[in-house]
Formats: structure tokens, sequence, C-alpha cells
């Protein structure tokens, strides 16, 4: 994280309309978060207003690591997301040993159990690509309505906003995360959400954003969520 790099992602992001935008590290790279990098290119750039979060892998067990990671920096906000079931990733293109090793319908139960955990558990502001786990078009034979409608409740209960996260276009899957069918059980309990590109490269940011806004807004949603020093505000759409 260098004030150059990020002043090239805020570029491309007051080119593409944007007010604000959210600069995102993984846990596993917090060391590579430059906190005075990120206030320099904030003071410099006032046309788009940055704020600054963490993304925590949702790991059970892993609770005392997960606090170390959320509080480690003064974040505008803290991501929850699931990428493991049973320590394995479920989104590494070069290792897909886990669709092998498991039934599908019961992969799924164990990764919507971990994001219904990964939501009660407190320790979030968002929930991040909550259906991750149908990157690679993997999907059960058996109706999963009702483990969906289980995890729709857990998430409204715990009041965590969901991430609209437009990179699922970028992957096999080619659609937003979550599924219209999701989003839709989430807006019929008021749950709220943020937008997100995921971008790992400048030219990522706000990719997809016609179709997440499209989504969000024939759902039903007319507004998202945004955070300051982990307080939540909104911004109309």
């Amino acid at each position: 994280m260098t004030v150059e790099n990020i002043l090239a992602y805020c570029e491309v992001a007051k080119r593409r309309g944007m007010r604000q935008m959210g600069i995102t590290e993984h846990d596993r790279y917090l060391d590579d978060i430059d906190l005075a990098a990120f206030q320099e290119a904030r003071e410099k750039y006032r046309d788009v207003e940055l704020r600054l979060g963490i993304e925590v892998d949702f790991v059970p067990g892993k609770e005392e690591q997960m606090d170390l990671f959320a509080t480690a920096l003064p974040y505008d906000y803290v991501i929850g997301s699931i990428h493991r079931v049973g320590g394995e990733e479920v989104d590494r293109v070069e290792h897909q040993e886990v669709y092998e090793k498991w039934e599908t319908y019961e992969l799924y139960e164990a990764y919507f159990k971990n994001v219904r955990e990964a939501a009660l558990s407190g320790r979030f502001e968002v929930l991040g690509h909550p259906d991750l786990i149908k990157i690679f078009r993997h999907f059960p034979d058996r109706d999963i309505t009702p483990m969906l409608e289980e995890t729709a409740d857990a998430v409204a209960e715990s009041g965590i906003v969901v991430d609209v996260n437009a990179a699922g276009l970028r992957k096999p899957i080619g659609e937003v995360y979550p599924s219209r069918r999701l989003l839709e059980m989430f807006h019929r309990r008021g749950v709220p959400i943020i937008l997100s590109s995921d971008a790992h490269a400048p030219d990522q940011v706000a990719l997809g954003y016609d179709k997440s806004l499209k989504l969000v807004c024939d759902v039903g949603y007319r507004e998202v969520v945004t955070f300051k020093d982990r307080e939540r505000s909104t911004l109309a759409l």
C-alpha cells in the first residue's frame, strides 16, 4: 500500500462517478497496510472520500486471531468473509480439491453454517460476498431454499450489513454475490447492503456496478450503507 497506488484507485473512482471508496486489505496482508500512506492519500485526494477497512477470514476456533486482526488499526469498517470449509479454501482456481472431497449439498450446508456463525458473532460490520461457494458453478442437486432462508434469518437477526459484490461477474459464476434469490430474502427481512467491486487493480474499481445497481434497485433497495469510524450511515442510490 503506497500513496501512489491509492491515488491510482482514486482517479478511476472519480472518473466512474464514485463519491466514496473503501480501501480494504485482506487480513493475511495486515503488515502491508501503511496507515501513514492511507492518511496522506486521504488528505491529498478530496474528490473521493476514502475509508479504511480490513477483510477478516472467519474461521471457527480462531476467534482470538480474528479479534487481533479486527482491532489492529483504526478501521472504518471490518468485513467478515467465508473462504474456507473444513480448513480448505473454496475460491482458489488452482485448488478446487474441496469440491471433490465433499458431497455438494453437504459442502453448501457447511459453508452457510459458517456464514451464519460469522454474522451472529458480532465481530463484523459487513458480511462479505455471502454466497461465494457458487464461484465455480458447483450446485447441489437438492433444493437449498431452506438453507438460504435460515441464513437470511440469521443475517437479519445479527444486524450485519451485506456486501453486494460485483467480483462474481469476473469469476466463472458470472453473477453478483449474492444471487438475486438470496438478495430478495435479505431485502424482505430489512437487511441493509453496501456495494463493492472487490477491486484488486485500479481498472476494476466500480467494475460491474451497472449490473449491481440494477439488481439492488430491481429488488427494492433505495439506499446503501456507508461507514466511518465503525459507525453506520446511509447514502441514497
